[in-house]
């Protein structure tokens, strides 16, 4: 017989991509939102995606198109490319949004995401300010979120590129998610950008561990002639039950308490030993008789 060890699955993260590359058109829309919560419980992992996608006229809502699916994985999310080299038609518009929950046990404290983004963005003409960034600037290299930058670089109308990351968003060490989205988007004349980035951690310590185990209680025993291991009579529990709770009062010049049983022995023995006397005497007594009847 011959077995066959067969290795377990390995964990795959989950890389989302998106609305890339799309309505480069004059005049189009393009709108993509990412709901992701991520679960993480030590070795067991799990998340949900919800993208909704949108495409239609720009700065025309009716006319807009969407499509909203939501998927589930064994596997967690750890990054999202979404609405790079989009929109970049003339007066076309680009509105892109990423939000992230995490769950995950444990005892570690999350940091503050870090961003890079709305750098050479703006650019091209147009009424100052082109850009109203929060935060900004922002330049760190290799950040947690990557947006916006090289952008609404056609010229146009004032605040043509607005892109934020929600001041209270984190990372953390057990999982590491970044978003790089709005890259390169949105350079036509008269185009906008519109972008925002949200990401939560939410540490929960474990639960506790199994409790001590209960002291087992002995089982009584019983010996040879102690008989007296069990529950007592329920008539012995009665305080009123006169008839197992009658104390006999002894007379004053009575008998001593516990002598009863020896009185009576010895009251036996000297009547017994009276009968003898006599029964011994009758012969003697009847001898005397016919002596005295002869003389």
């Amino acid at each position: 017989m011959f077995f066959v060890s067969v290795a377990p699955t390995a964990k795959a993260d989950v890389a989302l991509n998106q609305c890339n590359g799309l309505d480069n058109v004059g005049g189009q829309a393009i709108e993509c939102h990412y709901v992701i919560t991520n679960n993480i419980d030590g070795p067991d992992r799990s998340s949900t995606v919800t993208l909704t996608e949108c495409h239609g006229a720009a700065n025309d809502p009716p006319t807009l198109t969407c499509t909203t699916s939501t998927t589930s994985s064994a596997d967690v999310v750890t990054s999202v490319t979404q609405c790079n080299g989009s929109g970049n038609g003339g007066g076309g518009t680009v509105l892109c949004t990423v939000d992230v929950v995490n769950n995950i046990v444990g005892t570690e404290t999350p940091t503050a995401a870090t961003v890079n983004q709305c750098n050479d963005a703006g650019t091209g003409g147009g009424t100052e300010p082109t850009i109203l960034c929060d935060p900004f600037p922002a330049t760190t290299s290799g950040a947690t979120v990557t947006q916006c930058n090289s952008s609404g670089n056609g010229g146009g109308g004032t605040v043509r590129v607005q892109c934020s990351v929600d001041s209270d968003s984190t990372t953390a060490a057990a999982l590491t998610v970044t978003v790089n989205q709005c890259v390169g988007s949105g350079n036509g004349g008269g185009a906008t950008v519109t972008c925002r980035t949200g990401i939560t951690n939410v540490i929960t310590g474990p639960g506790p561990g199994p409790g001590p185990s209960p002291t087992p209680t002995p089982s009584p025993t019983t010996t040879d002639g102690g008989g007296g291991g069990g529950p007592p009579d329920e008539d012995t529990d009665n305080p009123n039950d006169s008839s197992t709770n009658q104390v006999t009062q002894v007379p004053e010049g009575g008998a001593e308490t516990g002598g009863g049983s020896t009185n009576g022995f010895e009251n036996g023995t000297m009547m017994l030993l009276g009968l003898v006397l006599m029964m011994a005497a009758v012969p003697t007594y009847v001898l005397r008789r016919r002596a005295g009847n002869d003389a």
